[in-house]
């Protein structure tokens, strides 16, 4: 659990999110909100918003049971839907804004083709390439499965 606070640190999360995270991750059961509150030592606020945003990453499901108001959540523990998750967010939240820089360069073009900016129009032009390129791949990675990948990986080792 410590370890996924470290490395977790990194990718600019919440650390709260990161402890409930690998908690349920952990856990074999689903756990309810007061389970999280309870072994976390975290506020109810703070375990709902947690778990709602881990819901909404896709690395945590609901579970309800018929009759019953009480929600239990559950760790997406499968490998390659859990990294496919993560890599949805951060495509989200940090190459999607990176792609708005293209626009804006468009709208600037005449004032940065001038000459006055040292080649900036170039640069972009050449990072908005590459940051598409990864738009791609980041959107291939998402809808193939990891079998997929791996043959893809892998075929440039076969010598048949």
């Amino acid at each position: 659990m410590e370890h996924w606070l470290e490395i977790g640190k990194h990718w600019g999360v919440p650390k709260a999110m990161l402890a409930v995270h690998a908690w349920l991750l952990l856990k074999p059961q689903p756990q309810s909100t007061d389970d999280v509150m309870y072994h976390l030592n975290i506020s109810r606020g703070n375990a709902h918003n947690m778990l709602l945003e881990l819901v909404e990453w896709e690395l945590v499901h609901p579970l309800k049971t018929l009759g019953k108001r009480q929600v239990l959540f559950v760790a997406e523990k499968e490998d390659w839907a859990m990294m496919t998750a993560i890599l949805r967010v951060k495509k989200k939240r940090e190459l999607d804004p990176f792609l708005t820089l293209d626009d804006w360069r468009q709208v600037h073009s005449d004032e940065l083709s001038s000459g006055e900016h040292d080649g900036l129009d170039a640069r972009l032009k050449s990072w908005m390439v590459t940051a598409q390129k990864l738009d791609r791949l980041a959107h291939l990675a998402s809808r193939e499965d990891e079998s997929w990948w791996k043959r893809w990986m892998f075929s440039a080792l076969r010598t048949k």
